[in-house]
């Protein structure tokens, strides 16, 4: 037998489909994801006798007191059209941005900024992308209260340990005492090996943990630089060292590392 037409059923599949259509806003089909914001520690790396910059991980920037904290943060957008925007943080922390790079291949840009203070105490870096606000910790409170290598007292600024400073020594026990309220967690030791890809050579640093208060032998090797077509061939009359103190701010359990650096004459023609 033939069912009957129901308008009245009709008319309510009609409404039924429509709030369903209702339900997706419009601009849904065409809106973009938000900016992808990275932001992390650079420290420099001394390689081929010049500075470059390398993420230490960290998401607290720990610089010196009276020292340039140059290109120390690093901050990735992941659209190149996006800005950084209001900026805030105490008078008493200088800051400038000293460094842009864009990528083609990915549209992203890269930023860094450079630190100065003459205190020493913990700062809030402020910004916002796309109206999202993110707040890097700047550190200049000195998270290690002393550290020495073979007896002889350790600085970040000058001297022994510093990046620019060029040592003979060869070998010392390592010990730090850690400021209040900053804890180590470990130590480790940085040396480059002359790695060949292809045929190519090219100094990579590597990591080994060693606990406090023991000896460290430093590197011997000088790095190396060669051109997989041989164009190109550079070394180094010194080797380089990195010791890193890895530590935590107890108050936030944020995370830091200072890092001393051994440049040791090793390879000359005289």
């Amino acid at each position: 037998m033939r069912r009957g037409f129901s308008l009245k059923k009709l008319c309510a599949a009609v409404l039924v489909a429509a709030s369903l259509l209702t339900v997706v806003p419009v601009n849904s089909l065409t809106a973009k994801a938000a900016t992808t914001v990275d932001y992390y520690e650079t420290t420099q790396v001394n390689k081929n006798g010049t500075l470059k910059y390398k993420s230490t991980g960290n998401k607290m920037v720990t610089i010196t007191a009276g020292s340039y904290a140059k290109n120390a943060l690093t901050i990735e957008l992941d659209d190149s059209d996006k800005k950084i925007k209001n900026i805030k943080c105490s008078k008493q922390l200088k800051y400038k941005r000293t460094y842009k790079k864009y990528s083609d291949s990915d549209d992203k840009v890269i930023y860094r900024y450079s630190f100065y203070t003459t205190k020493t105490k913990r700062f809030s870096f402020i910004f916002t992308v796309d109206g999202q606000e993110y707040k890097v910790i700047i550190n200049s409170a000195t998270p290690v209260a002393k550290a020495t290598f073979a007896g002889k007292e350790l600085s970040t600024k000058y001297g022994l340990g510093s990046a620019s400073y060029v040592t003979d020594m060869k070998k010392g026990k390592f010990n730090v005492t850690m400021s209040k309220k900053f804890v180590l967690e470990s130590i480790q030791v940085g040396k480059y090996r002359n790695v060949t890809i292809g045929k190519a050579v090219e100094p990579t640093l590597y990591w080994t943990d060693t606990k406090n208060n023991k000896k460290v032998t430093l590197s011997s090797e000088p790095q190396v630089v060669e051109s997989s077509d041989k164009d190109t061939f550079e070394e180094s009359m010194y080797s380089t060292t990195i010791i890193r103190v890895n530590y935590r701010y107890v108050k936030d359990n944020s995370r830091g590392c200072v890092d001393y650096y051994f440049n040791r004459i090793v390879d000359t023609d005289n």
